[in-house]
């Protein structure tokens, strides 16, 4: 059988992954050079598969160097409100963001949000390829090469970024290890919206076996999340809607907030902290960056993944811009920029884990504290 055509693109970057940290680099070097943006599967997902929808006011200044944040206020995101927690005691103890000198941030319409920042790149000039199926990544001499099978096509370029998310598939292609620093998983709900419910709160607390969250989103839905050990025997049967908002309602702090709320379906997804193999990443070829949760992927009671997002968009487009001759010295200033990342993160999560004294002999509590 005759070799297929293979018809042959050269780009100044390639991003696979259009997510908001694929999206915002886009944004970022578009002005530069011409950008490919890939997304291996439809990039416009359900909203009730979508959770993450914390924005701190430190991301306005990232959202202007993008060029992204007039369309991001047009966009109707809520100020976020105070946070109130039931961590250590049953007692609540309430944090008032307006306090920031950053601003109080953002709760996100998450499906408006990636819509808007993948829009923004578009605008700007990046040419997106959604939903390409499977690629296939390959090094020569000089360049990057992504085979996009279904279509026939090979794109090549110098400069080539894994924005792909925990899956990290090109870094995995490449042969890169990731480690898991715990088995975390979410359950998830996204309530129907109740005409009743003008809470803005972040709603926190500790259970035995992990911890919840809630918070109402600019939709009106209101987002109910668990997060509990991989392993833990409930996890199966908290999957069904009822056992989930009955649990939900045994909280105290929860159950103000949920008095009319509807039990509808429970997704589940990774949520644990996970990070690249740095050093291995360094001894790869030239140009090549992984960022976002491909990079570091953060335990959600950080509530810094978006955040994350953008910020290691920007570094990595900073290191990419460097003059041809300094691209080693700013790959591995950004690798020790991300390695310096992890490191305060895991002091901070391990300081908040472990502030919880009340559950401190139960196993959830005990491998985060002890681990």
């Amino acid at each position: 059988m005759a070799d297929r055509c293979v018809a042959m693109t050269d780009w100044d970057a390639i991003v696979v992954g259009a997510g908001p940290a694929g999206s915002a680099l886009a944004c970022r070097l578009r002005p530069h050079g011409r950008v490919l943006l890939l997304e291996r599967d439809a990039a416009v997902a359900p909203a009730s598969r979508r959770i993450g929808e914390s924005l701190p006011g430190a991301a306005r200044v990232l959202l202007q160097r993008m060029g992204a944040f007039e369309r991001f206020l047009a966009d109707g995101h809520a100020e976020r409100g105070a946070t109130v927690s039931a961590w250590d005691r049953e007692e609540p103890v309430w944090f008032d963001h307006l306090r920031d000198p950053n601003g109080p941030g953002w709760h996100l319409d998450r499906a408006r949000f990636d819509a808007g920042l993948r829009e923004t790149a578009v605008a700007a000039g990046a040419v997106l390829i959604e939903d390409c199926g499977r690629l296939r990544v390959s090094r020569s001499a000089d360049a990057w090469c992504v085979d996009v099978e279904a279509q026939g096509t090979q794109h090549r370029a110098p400069v080539l970024v894994d924005a792909s998310g925990r899956g990290a598939t090109v870094a995995r292609q490449l042969g890169l290890a990731r480690r898991s620093d715990d088995a975390l998983i979410c359950l998830y709900a996204h309530l129907p919206a109740d005409a009743d419910d003008e809470d803005q709160c972040t709603r926190i607390c500790a259970d035995r076996d992990g911890w919840w969250y809630s918070v109402r989103i600019p939709s009106g839905q209101r987002v109910l999340a668990l997060h509990l050990d991989a392993d833990d025997p409930a996890l199966k049967t908290l999957r069904d809607p009822e056992r989930f908002l009955a649990k939900a309602k045994r909280q105290p702090l929860l159950a103000d907030a949920l008095q009319s709320a509807v039990a509808v379906e429970v997704h589940a997804r990774p949520a644990g902290s996970a990070t690249l193999d740095v050093e291995a990443l360094a001894d790869t070829p030239p140009g090549f960056f992984a960022i976002g949760d491909a990079m570091l992927a953060f335990d959600p009671i950080a509530s810094q993944g978006i955040f994350h997002a953008l910020a290691s968009a920007e570094s990595a487009a900073s290191a990419i811009e460097r003059p041809s001759g300094n691209a080693a010295s700013a790959r591995k200033s950004y690798l020790d920029e991300m390695q310096s990342v992890h490191a305060r993160y895991r002091e901070h999560l391990h300081a908040t884990y472990a502030g919880v004294v009340r559950y401190r002999h139960a196993s959830f509590w005990v491998r985060r504290i002890e681990g």
